[in-house]
């Protein structure tokens, strides 16, 4: 315990520090940093959407580094605006011996505008709201766990009349990851995909999966893990069953490189893999050239967009996009990426930009959400940028002085 809260104030003085030496320019687009101590608010039961109370911790789920993020949008004519981001975390005191990602649990923030975000406290350890399951008959989500995408909605096997929030999430077992570099942790390096529900997008309930890990999706043969999934709704008419994409990417072993797969289903739960991957690596010198990853898929008008992180030879992590007619074939947008690392020197992500989560605006415009990362090392944050319009290829970082703008996507 000694140690840990040792970390905790390293990890909280070094963020506060990092933070307060960033100008302004250097820290635009920032929205979320580390917050490894003090005091957050709880919802006092299920559907409920004002905290309340506050309890305080000095060493936070999330007070480390943060990774990818779901937002959400809900407009309610009396209430106003209700926005929600669930986002991926780890703590300073979590196991050094996981592989190291920007995951370990997920937690909850809310806010009224998109930008300024208040943190809730979850009932799982150390705030989050999902966190490695303990449960010895479930085995894929024991070491770490992330959030891919967030739902709320029926389906045909769990029904509810006013729907249901639905995470679609990844976690990774106690098993250990081959081909690894010597000396690196890999406990957890195995990632699957699992289903969980709730009724308030705070307390969640794992779905058991057809696996008998209990994952709804598992690596196969020739992949070293499946994470980071996003579900995309098809268009139905009629009698036509209802049927879902679930977009994925994985570490192929033959290439070595990241790749993008999808699956499809009718109920959420069940997910048949479908034949090959549908966006994979660019060619030698290219921005993606060393692979494709973390997406987020959006519609606008009659087709679709594919935000996705790319990652170039150098392991340089940007932001790419591709279109699609029908979600299952994919066209790069460009050679090049639409959204790159701050050229600001100091900036917050001036290193790394990765794992993107676009937002449909009223007006036309899109908010893209994304991780950054800069030269102080593993410390991840979450940030937002604007798009010039309804021109979703060319994004500004929003800034402290911008007023906000109305629009949005109901939900």
């Amino acid at each position: 315990m000694a140690r840990a809260c040792a970390l905790s104030f390293i990890a909280t003085a070094a963020a506060l520090n990092v933070q307060s030496r960033l100008t302004t320019a250097q820290r635009a687009g920032l929205l979320l940093s580390p917050q490894p101590a003090g005091v957050r608010k709880v919802l006092p039961g299920a559907g409920a959407p004002v905290p309340r109370g506050g309890v305080e911790s000095d060493d936070w789920w999330d007070g480390a580094t943060l990774g990818s993020c779901v937002v959400r949008r809900f407009t309610d004519e009396m209430a106003g605006d209700r926005w929600m981001l669930w986002y991926s975390g780890r703590s300073a005191s979590f196991d050094s011996d996981v592989v190291p990602l920007a995951t370990g649990a997920v937690g909850l923030a809310q806010s009224t505008d998109g930008v300024v975000w208040e943190r809730l406290a979850g009932d799982e350890a150390g705030g989050a709201c999902l966190v490695p399951n303990e449960d010895e008959w479930w085995g894929f989500d024991t070491s770490h766990v992330g959030v891919g995408d967030v739902h709320v909605m029926s389906s045909r096997v769990i029904q509810n009349g006013l729907g249901l929030y639905w995470m679609f999430y990844f976690g990774g077992d106690g098993e250990e990851l081959a081909n690894a570099p010597a000396g690196a942790p890999t406990r957890g390096g195995r990632m699957s995909i699992g289903v969980a529900l709730s009724n308030d997008g705070v307390h969640w309930g794992r779905v058991e999966g057809e696996h008998p890990s209990g994952a709804a999706l598992e690596p196969a043969e020739g992949e070293s893990f499946v994470g980071w999934p996003q579900a995309l709704r098809l268009p139905s008419s009629g009698d036509q069953e209802e049927s879902w994409l679930l977009y994925y990417h994985a570490l192929d072993e033959a290439s070595g490189r990241f790749a993008i797969g999808s699956a499809v289903s009718s109920d959420c739960v069940k997910w048949t893999r479908r034949d090959g991957y549908c966006l994979t690596a660019g060619p030698e010198g290219s921005f993606d050239a060393g692979g494709v990853s973390a997406r987020c898929v959006v519609r606008k008008g009659a087709e679709l967009l594919m935000f996705y992180e790319a990652v170039d030879a150098a392991r340089s992590h940007t932001i790419g996009l591709a279109r699609s007619a029908d979600g299952l074939i994919w066209e790069r947008i460009g050679a090049g990426p639409v959204f790159s690392p701050s050229a600001e020197p100091g900036a917050w992500d001036g290193v790394a930009v990765a794992r993107p989560w676009v937002v449909p605006m009223d007006d036309g415009s899109a908010r893209l959400y994304y991780v950054g990362r800069g030269a102080e090392g593993a410390v991840q944050r979450i940030g937002m940028a604007r798009s010039e319009g309804n021109d979703w290829t060319r994004w500004t970082r929003w800034a402290e002085e911008e007023e906000e703008e109305p629009g949005g996507e109901s939900a």
